[in-house]
């Protein structure tokens, strides 16, 4: 048992520091490999986990929040995780991650290519919308919102997905609490083990100097693409 809590541990605070680095990334990576170890983490405490690390960044990076880039972002992550949360009961889960994840590689491949997304009203609206749902069913849903904005400042990466990730993440346990689908003992696991993400946090200050907008674009690129082939594998 000792073991197991060491690992996870070790699992949230990596993808806690890729989260505070790229923007986003604890639950991409750090969900199959918790679900696991550990099932009962997937997804409420999950999201509880991805909620305290992007307020953490949030709260550092408010003052580069462009708010007219967010508000269409909001719509879409609303919608989609209402629907999600409707739906899950009835979901094929498989089939679901299945062509998110087959999404995500497309996704991949055109902006390899050199067809970046612009960032505005519509496609702010359609990556949420996919974010919200991926991230309600999944607890990882930060690949279409982090494709999107893969070719901005990195601070406004951040800035912009953690202020997101903070509402998405907030509505979406919610949603289960209303649904019944996430109880007390999500949050006594969440409080376990919250402590790794500070720690995580904390490490990405000595990482994140020594990466610039490119590196940045490649890492987002590479998660992307790891999660998107966990999703379908």
């Amino acid at each position: 048992m000792l073991t197991v809590v060491l690992l996870i541990y070790i699992i949230l605070i990596f993808g806690a520091c890729l989260q505070s680095v790229a923007g986003f990334g604890l639950g991409l990576l750090g969900v199959p490999l918790v679900y696991f170890l550990d099932p009962a983490l997937v997804p409420a405490p999950m999201i509880l986990l991805a909620l305290l690390n992007t307020a953490i960044l949030a709260f550092k990076y408010r003052t580069d929040i462009i708010v007219k880039q967010t508000q269409f972002a909001f719509i879409g992550g609303t919608i989609g995780v209402v629907l999600a949360a409707l739906l899950l009961r009835e979901l094929n889960i498989e089939q679901y991650k299945y062509a998110f994840g087959t999404l995500i590689l497309i996704s991949v491949v055109i902006s390899v290519i050199g067809v970046l997304p612009k960032v505005t009203k519509s496609t702010s609206f359609v990556a949420s919308f996919i974010s919200g749902v991926m991230g309600t069913i999944t607890a990882a849903g930060g690949t279409p919102m982090g494709l999107l904005y893969q070719s901005e400042d990195k601070q406004t990466i951040r800035a912009n997905l953690s202020i997101f990730f903070v509402y998405i993440n907030l509505i979406a346990i919610v949603a289960l609490l209303i649904t019944g689908i996430a109880g007390q003992r999500d949050f006594v696991l969440f409080a376990m083990y919250s402590p790794a993400i500070f720690i995580g946090v904390f490490i990405s200050r000595y990482v994140n100097p020594y990466v610039n907008k490119e590196a940045m674009r490649i890492l987002v690129l590479l998660v992307a693409t790891v999660s998107g082939l966990i999703l379908i594998l």
